[in-house]
């Protein structure tokens, strides 16, 4: 099957700048990202995802760009990717191998919780991955 170009064009994004410099879980959540833009464009992903740039709004609560992402209703704690198909839902907190939940993402997670929405974190591709074969999104 030959890959829609709405979907090519979804997937595409610019490399970071070498400059750049990624604490570990933002480089694990970068491979991560990356590894799904493959699944997807290869049709075995059978699941929409986007991240949530929590981190847009969070180094600064005093920017505007922050009071907006918070008013228009960006949730302190919401979880790193969230993916929808058919019948179901989930959500996947990126962490380092040392990083724990906040108390807002232990919030989110009991509210996800509470609803029926599939919730975990994952420290590694692999087992992102892993998580996303478990909810029947990936073969």
């Amino acid at each position: 099957m030959k890959t829609p170009t709405f979907l090519v064009r979804l997937m595409q994004y610019t490399s970071l700048s070498r400059r750049l410099r990624l604490g570990p879980e933002d480089t694990m959540a970068v491979q991560f990202a990356n590894a799904l833009r493959v699944h997807a464009l290869d049709g075995r992903l059978r699941a929409v995802f986007c991240h949530v740039p929590n981190e847009l709004a969070g180094a600064s609560r005093a920017t505007p760009a922050a009071a907006i992402a918070r008013a228009a209703g960006l949730i302190t704690g919401a979880s790193d990717y969230l993916f929808l198909w058919d019948g179901g839902s989930g959500v996947l907190e990126a962490k380092s191998k040392t990083g724990s939940l906040t108390p807002s993402q232990k919030d989110w997670r009991d509210w996800c919780q509470l609803h029926g929405v599939r919730h975990a974190v994952f420290r590694s591709v692999e087992e992102g991955e892993a998580k996303l074969r478990e909810w029947g999104v990936l073969p």
